[in-house]
């Protein structure tokens, strides 16, 4: 077993992300060192609910755990406020109190709501991350930022609740689509840029075999996972350092938006990632050929081939409001070089229209 401490400055308090294959299998084990009630409930979507639902709750039971699992839509709709809501009055009227832990077996859908819901149900109870994608094993489940959507954006209300626990298993990635595969990979890539272009190499060289080998799926998740975790250790609430885990976001985030989340996120991060490589060779004096490769990394593993029809004006638009902005100028997540990030606080409205058409809506590298 793997396993990763991250710490949280200034608190006596930290929490264990642990990664192995068939963990699921052995959750009450490790639920079990948290001393945590018996009485859990389980917030997980329609599609991993058929899957994973009936033998998580049976593995708890067994092992003398009373759990109540609670399903949501799949996808961004289930980030709203009514499901919100709604799942807080399921908790009430099945007997939950302000000891009740929230399990999150999901995604990153899954794990921003239930987070979301732990921290203002009776102001807080404890909850346990159990990711079952790619993309929430390296990014979403670790760090502690919970959010539900707006109608006028991602992400617009949220809190930072940290998790108990992140306990990862590989074999989830099993039984996941080859699409969201591709899509957990946009947050690998992007924590290689911004913090190791060792895990790039190892990336490249590795592309055809990482879902077959799960010993290196396992090694991959496991460095991605502790960036994560480092950046999160100095700087838990996005007050400088942080903010270098927006690489790619900023753009990606007006992408979704603008096509009504019809573009997956991982998707929509890996053209946020092109973008924000063209500008950081244009402001942050990123060499040609560091960005070049970065971009074909990034096609290598089937990401950012095609868009579904998109407004440009609507992305700009999503752009106006993002958490990010400041007055006519966005922030941006750049690169100096491969692994050595910059904050760009003053990128101008102009110049990411002029670099949106050339690299998003021209196809161009």
């Amino acid at each position: 077993m793997r396993e990763i401490t991250l710490p949280l400055p200034g608190r006596d308090q930290s929490y264990q992300i642990l990664i192995d294959p068939g963990l699921r299998l052995r959750l009450p084990q490790v639920l079990g060192a948290l001393r945590l009630p018996a009485r859990v409930f389980i917030v997980t979507d329609t599609r991993v609910g058929s899957l994973y639902g009936d033998q998580t709750v049976a593995v708890l039971k067994d092992a003398g755990y009373s759990p109540t699992l609670l399903t949501v839509p799949r996808g961004e709709k289930a980030k709203t406020w009514p499901v919100a809501q709604r799942l807080a009055r399921e908790l009430l009227a099945r007997g939950a109190d302000r000891s009740s832990p929230l399990l999150a077996l999901g995604g990153g859908v899954v794990g921003d709501l239930t987070g979301f819901l732990a921290s203002i149900f009776m102001r807080g109870v404890p909850f346990i991350q159990i990711p079952t994608t790619l993309l929430a094993m390296v990014d979403a489940a670790i760090g502690g930022k919970t959010a539900i959507n707006l109608p006028e954006g991602k992400n617009l209300l949220g809190t930072f609740h940290q998790p108990r626990l992140v306990a990862i298993d590989p074999q989830f990635l099993q039984t996941l689509p080859a699409s969201q595969r591709r899509n957990g990979l946009a947050e690998v890539l992007k924590a290689g840029f911004i913090r190791d272009p060792d895990l790039l190499t190892r990336l490249d060289k590795e592309a055809n075999r990482i879902f077959k080998d799960e010993g290196e799926l396992t090694e991959i998740i496991h460095r991605a996972a502790a960036i994560k975790a480092e950046v999160v250790a100095a700087d838990e609430r996005e007050g400088g350092l942080r903010r270098i885990l927006n690489f790619g976001h900023t753009l990606g985030h007006g992408l979704e938006q603008a096509s009504k989340f019809r573009l997956p996120h991982g998707e929509a991060v890996a053209w946020g990632m092109l973008a924000a490589l063209r500008l950081s060779e244009k402001l942050a004096g990123l060499a040609p050929q560091e960005a070049a490769w970065g971009r074909q990394l990034i096609r290598n593993f089937g990401l950012a081939r095609s868009l579904p029809r998109l407004d440009p004006q609507a992305v700009l638009s999503a752009l106006t409001l993002d958490k990010k902005r400041q007055q006519d100028r966005v922030v941006f997540v750049l690169l100096k070089r491969l692994g050595e990030p910059v904050i760009q606080e003053d990128v101008p409205l102009e110049l990411i229209k002029e670099v949106l058409h050339e690299v998003v809506f021209r196809g161009g590298n």
